[in-house]
């Protein structure tokens, strides 16, 4: 097979439960890497909450891209430089803000390194007194990794944010989105609607995804997506794994995202990227 680029998802795909790497998955991408294969990191994380993975991988000493924020920003290695996507806008920013008061629920208003939670005075103690109780940061853990990085408490009335924003991520409970789902991609229908975990919504750009990344990607290396092999395991991966040569689902992905998949592979706890790439490598991955 002509695989000349593989893709992956961070959380559930690439790393661990335990938000690591496996030393044979680690050991596979690094044989590929050598026989000429480009890498992408596609997460919906920024590129300081990539940095843990691609420097073990030695990503910086090659053409390898990152794709960033589900896609909207695309980080290449080679050159040093960025190319930023579509954005939400101010008016956007007011929009969401009124579906989060319609569904009573927290939204965080992602703007570069700032993240901006907008959620009722309420619903903010409920949280402050989980967190106490659980032992788990108030800001979901948004705020590792860099120290520039803000969690801000917005006031619960109309904010114009004036900064663009990259992405609206929603948290409630793994019931209320089962409950509530339907009903959130109804009224958010001019935006791509993401369900990333049981308790985790994000809000893109319509057509702003990892697929487009992609492809921007692959027109700069002179390839095509027919030469792409990519890994997922939730929403914001579907569009992804549907538009190259071969998508792969992790054994702990949605089934949404493999029934779109040309195979499922072992979980992220068992190496299941790595048993794909040593069959690629040595000819004898059949789909």
């Amino acid at each position: 097979m002509d695989i000349k680029c593989i893709a992956f998802d961070l959380d559930g795909t690439l790393l661990t439960s335990d938000k690591t790497i496996d030393e044979r998955t680690k050991d596979s991408i690094q044989r590929a890497m050598k026989q000429g294969i480009h890498i992408i990191i596609a997460s919906g994380r920024d590129k300081n909450g990539c940095k843990f993975v691609y420097e073990p991988l030695g990503l910086e000493n090659g053409n390898h891209f990152l794709a960033l924020v589900n896609g909207q920003i695309i980080y290449d290695f080679k050159n040093r430089e960025y190319d930023l996507d579509n954005v939400l806008t101010e008016e956007d920013g007011l929009k969401i803000q009124k579906i989060c008061k319609q569904f009573d629920i927290e939204g965080i208003f992602q703007c570069g390194y700032d993240f901006y939670s907008y959620v009722s005075t309420y619903n903010r103690m409920k949280k402050r007194i989980k967190s106490f109780l659980f032992k788990e940061p108030e800001d979901y853990g948004l705020k590792a990794g860099m120290e520039q990085r803000n969690f801000i408490n917005l006031p619960y009335e109309p904010i114009k944010l004036t900064k663009d924003i990259n992405k609206v991520i929603m948290v409630h409970s793994k019931s209320f989105f089962e409950k509530n789902l339907d009903k959130l991609k109804e009224a958010l229908k001019d935006y791509d609607v993401l369900l990333i975990g049981p308790q985790w919504l994000e809000i893109m750009p319509k057509n702003v995804n990892k697929a487009s990344a992609i492809k921007k990607i692959t027109e700069k290396l002179n390839l095509n997506m027919d030469q792409v092999m990519a890994f997922g395991d939730a929403q914001n991966d579907i569009e992804m794994l549907k538009q190259v040569k071969i998508g792969v689902a992790m054994e702990n992905a949605m089934d949404e995202v493999k029934k779109v998949s040309d195979l499922v592979t072992k979980s992220n706890d068992e190496n299941g990227i790595g048993i794909v790439i040593d069959a690629l490598l040595e000819g004898t991955l059949s789909i």
